[in-house]
């Protein structure tokens, strides 16, 4: 279990600084820029914001693993285990979307935006959980692979928990530094598409490991 969190934080990690960043960091950063005087203020509202985030990524984490498991048990074994092919497809599927350059823009991020500004810190935390709860296709991939590894929800809550771990990092780092490195990051298109690449490749090779271990389960029946 310690092996499979720190795969998924080190995921995370990755992921945190492209799609992640991009949907979180619009909504954060200048909100941050706009209203902050210095980096333990942007630290703080990063921190609000990374935990309301979390709080959503352990309800989904869990909730993803109860319903994968309740529909797995509506198939004997043998066919059960097609389905996690499906799964594992979707997901590799989902990485050569993001790697492709799909899935960076969340629509509501501009009124969540609004939001904050208006209403300030107190409703950042709120902001965080509703951008966890609405989550990228990234995190909707992730979140497949959690429901395919574990059927516990708490189980599947901590590994949810995990990799948010990882992606907030980027957020914690730049809130108190927003006044120069957003600027640099979300305006160059070759940073985007580093990232882009980076969280390609780490979706598409979460799904080929699931797509591996499923074929050799299914040749034992």
């Amino acid at each position: 279990m310690l092996k499979e969190m720190v795969k998924l934080m080190a995921a995370g990690i990755g992921m945190g600084w492209g799609p992640c960043l991009a949907i979180s960091g619009p909504v954060l950063l200048p909100y941050i820029a706009a209203t902050k005087d210095n980096w333990r203020e942007g630290l703080k509202a990063s921190a609000a914001f990374s935990l309301g985030r979390l709080i959503a990524l352990a309800i989904l984490g869990g909730l993803a693993s109860v319903a994968f498991a309740s529909i797995n048990r509506l198939f004997p074994p043998f066919r059960s285990g097609y389905l996690y092919l499906v799964m594992a497809v979707f997901i590799v599927f989902i990485g050569v979307l993001v790697l492709m350059g799909k899935g960076f823009k969340a629509p509501f991020h501009l009124v969540l935006q609004e939001q904050i500004l208006e209403k300030g810190i107190s409703s950042i935390l709120l902001i965080g959980f509703l951008i966890g709860i609405l989550p990228c296709a990234t995190l909707v991939a992730i979140l497949t692979y959690i429901a395919c590894t574990v059927t516990n929800p708490i189980h599947g809550a901590i590994y949810a928990i995990s990799f948010g771990v990882g992606t907030i990092i980027p957020l914690l780092l730049l809130g108190p530094l927003t006044g120069f490195l957003p600027e640099k990051i979300f305006k160059s298109a070759r940073h985007l598409r580093i990232f882009r690449g980076v969280c390609g490749g780490i979706l598409i090779l979460f799904g080929l490991q699931l797509l591996y271990s499923t074929w050799h389960l299914l040749q034992s029946f």
